[in-house]
């Protein structure tokens, strides 16, 4: 062997041994990406677990206090028919609808028809009745949140029962108007309310299906003075659309021929628990 071909030899000899190297290099780094992604899978497990285990300690926890504090079951009749109407109230909110004053001066909507734009901004409302009874293990403390309150009175939906008012709780305002009043509802007992629908003649005509076409609502707001109890919103809503075109007479509306268009809807109760909204 000359020099030529054991310098041949040693080049060759040390390809091989820098291949065996790259190819040890790569199997050590595919080692080592495997191990990562076992530490990554092993860490997401544990992340997982811990979710889970707070997830099962929270869960015991709403259980617990679902046992122990006030549950309130809402019920609506359709909307009364046909609505009111008052062309003078001041369509801001400053009139209470359930005023005296405002109910001897409203009428319900005849035949008669509306002219736009001169009726466009009168208001016209839908009176509608609810029983709400409260089916837990504590004394709740109950307000609307609208244009409503309770009253005494009698419903379809508890037959042969006279509901009378429950005991007021407290006054927000020193008007002392229905719309700030919390009222008692202990457990067993049932309440009768009713609520005012109301919107612009205008937003009436609007189609209830459309995306954004006005509705009326208001919502039950249910809370006892445990720290931690909990607040409970019950959601109510009318979609209805009360008025037709007068065929042939551009800008003129009338009321439909039947209430079947008209109805309500109880949303799901919403449940905050107070415990969870604690500083730590």
């Amino acid at each position: 062997m000359n020099l030529q071909d054991a310098a041949d030899l040693g080049t060759t000899l040390a390809a091989i041994a820098t291949g065996v190297l790259v190819w040890f290099g790569l199997k050590q780094l595919s080692a080592l990406k495997k191990q990562v992604e076992t530490g990554q899978q092993s860490s997401d497990a544990a992340v997982s677990a811990a979710e889970a285990a707070h997830l099962a300690v929270q869960e015991a926890a709403r259980a617990r206090v679902d046992e122990q504090v006030a549950r309130v079951v809402v019920l609506s009749e359709r909307p009364q028919w046909p609505p009111l109407v008052n062309p003078h109230i001041d369509t801001s909110g400053q009139d209470r609808l359930f005023d005296p004053m405002v109910q001897h001066a409203s009428a319900p909507a005849g035949r008669e028809e509306f002219i736009f734009p001169e009726s466009a901004n009168h208001l016209m409302w839908f009176v509608v009745h609810g029983i709400v009874a409260n089916e837990g293990r504590s004394t709740a403390r109950i307000r609307i949140a609208g244009e409503g309150e309770f009253i005494a009175g009698e419903s379809h939906l508890l037959p042969g029962e006279t509901i009378p008012v429950p005991p007021i709780a407290s006054e927000w305002r020193s008007d002392r108007s229905y719309l700030y009043r919390e009222h008692v509802l202990r457990p067993g007992q049932t309440a009768l309310f009713r609520w005012a629908a109301s919107n612009t003649v205008a937003d009436w005509t609007a189609d209830p299906a459309e995306p954004g076409a006005p509705r009326a609502s208001v919502s039950l707001e249910v809370f006892d003075s445990a720290v931690h109890g909990v607040i409970d919103t019950v959601k109510l809503e009318v979609r209805s659309r009360p008025l037709q075109a007068v065929p042939l007479r551009a800008g003129h509306w009338a009321l439909t021929d039947t209430a079947a268009d008209a109805d309500v809807i109880v949303f799901p109760t919403q449940r905050r628990y107070l415990s969870e909204e604690l500083p730590d």
